[in-house]
């Protein structure tokens, strides 16, 4: 075919295309759009959600119930039927947007995927991996939290999930989206699985001066004042715990609830979280979930056990019991940072010989392990075999009540200091001398930490509510004390709670 047929086949192609975009007809209802371009019913609560004229929404829906499905198909109604508008989506990581927003299941891409073939190629005019134009001007893109990067969009639209994860959610709220909402209309959908209070997200579910959130447990209260108890009443709208979507009001099996219920018989603080949509109580958590995030890098991701890395690597080996798993946890110190770089938990019951065979490798391949602290006092008469390992700097620790206060009062001074390099910036924006990748699992078993100071003694008391594991947390308390070479002591200053 010569270049001039090339080029009438394609002027051809483009005019049949523009035929089919003229008699496309896009529904404005965002309930049929779903049905009739989506090929999605939505659940009644969904509908609610889909139908609800608000600019401003905060949802805090329990897990598998269709939340991000929802979300991502709104985005694509708005790109639909608004020209030239900029629909943002922002999620604390990077990645995360790209593997679950965009490419997972209920996500952009697989939204795209159902439609109808004619119906894709009038809308559609490029689809990659983070960003969705569209070919009337719309595009859908994926950006970090950062203020400056998204007033720099002028978008129309965003769409925010996991906020409660996001270290700086109080500057991204003020310094970039309640200002744009003071001129135009932004219109911006929040959701997240619940964690701390100290957050803008636990304000968007509670506090009065966010009413103007439709899901705002005051928002039906713009119009004529009313008292609400918070801690007595939720909102009725965006609130679903998993016994709202059970079948066949929503998505869920009942039978496979009840399974995933017994398996999380020893993990109650995820079941609360993830399936009943409750948020963290830190009255005597022995780091509140507000300052572990204050630690969050999200730019970081945990090392694989695969890769061959270098840095000044300080492991921390706790060997677990009959009734709790070993962790094994590396940090990486940096000047008067100590970055959590590894985090292994074995499953119960996995032979010691297999911990160490996994941490010989580590010191093996990774340049330069320079000490293997462990829990001594959980060895069993295992000393020996584990000084044929030949580690460097082992130690092991016995886990006295001064050794444990010395331990965790370490690690919590590295969170609460500020690094060096940072003292002259705002608290705000300040980061601390212990930092860790977006990782729930171990946020939560480190926040699940109490402790007491009993009558008479300066020394601090560690327990951890039935159902919950701390072998994580000692594990990396054990990592950052090897990085000073001491055996831990007792700090005798009161650590703040």
């Amino acid at each position: 075919m010569s270049s001039v047929e090339k080029r009438i086949k394609g002027l051809r192609q483009e005019w049949e295309r523009q035929q089919k975009l003229k008699g496309l007809k896009i529904p404005e209802d965002p309930v049929e759009f779903f049905e009739k371009i989506l090929h999605i019913k939505p659940f009644p609560y969904q509908a609610n959600l889909l139908l609800d004229p608000s600019a401003l929404k905060v949802i805090r829906w329990c897990r598998r119930a269709g939340k991000t499905t929802v979300m991502s198909g709104s985005d694509i109604h708005y790109a639909a039927v608004h020209p030239n508008a900029t629909i943002l989506v922002i999620m604390p990581k990077y990645q995360q947007i790209k593997e679950i927003y965009f490419q997972g299941e209920g996500g952009l891409h697989e939204h795209l995927a159902r439609m109808d073939k004619d119906v894709y190629e009038s809308l559609i005019l490029e689809q990659l991996q983070t960003i969705i134009r569209f070919r009337n001007g719309s595009k859908i893109l994926a950006e970090v939290p950062e203020p400056f990067t998204i007033r720099g969009h002028g978008p129309a639209k965003i769409s925010i999930d996991e906020m409660n994860f996001i270290r700086k959610d109080r500057d991204l709220w003020l310094s970039a989206l309640l200002p744009m909402t003071l001129t135009r209309k932004l219109y911006i959908n929040v959701a997240s699985t619940p964690w701390n209070k100290d957050s803008i997200y636990w304000k968007m579910c509670y506090d009065q001066n966010f009413k103007t959130f439709s899901g705002n447990i005051h928002d039906r209260c713009i119009t004529k004042p009313c008292k609400i108890d918070p801690a007595k009443h939720d909102p009725p709208r965006y609130f679903r715990i998993w016994e709202d979507v059970l079948k066949p009001k929503g998505p869920l099996d009942p039978k496979q609830v009840e399974i995933m219920r017994e398996q999380y018989t020893g993990e109650t603080w995820r079941w609360k979280r993830e399936m009943e949509c409750s948020f963290v109580d830190d009255e005597t958590a022995f780091l509140p979930s507000s300052l572990i995030i204050k630690c969050q890098n999200d730019e970081m991701s945990f090392t694989q056990f695969e890769e061959n890395i270098d840095g000044e690597f300080y492991i921390g080996w706790d060997l677990g019991r009959e009734r709790d798993p070993g962790v094994v946890s590396v940090v990486d110190k940096r000047k008067d940072v100590l970055a959590l770089v590894h985090c292994k938990q074995f499953p119960l019951g996995t032979p010691y010989v297999n911990h160490m065979a996994y941490i010989k490798s580590l010191c093996d391949r990774w340049k330069h392990v320079q000490a293997v602290y462990y829990d001594h006092s959980g060895t069993l008469g295992m000393d020996e075999e584990i000084k044929k390992c030949e580690f460097p700097g082992l130690k092991g620790i016995d886990f006295s009540l001064p050794a444990k206060h010395g331990m965790a009062g370490y690690l919590k001074q590295k969170m609460m200091s500020v690094r060096e390099s940072d003292k002259a910036l705002p608290g705000e924006e300040a980061r601390r001398q212990f930092e860790l990748p977006l990782d729930m699992d171990v946020q939560a078993e480190l926040n699940v930490i109490q402790w007491e100071q009993r009558p008479g003694s300066e020394i601090y008391v560690f327990s951890h509510p039935q159902g919950t594991h701390d072998d994580r947390f000692w594990s990396i308390a054990l990592a950052c004390v090897a990085s000073t070479g001491a055996v831990p002591e007792p700090f005798v200053q009161v650590i703040p709670s």
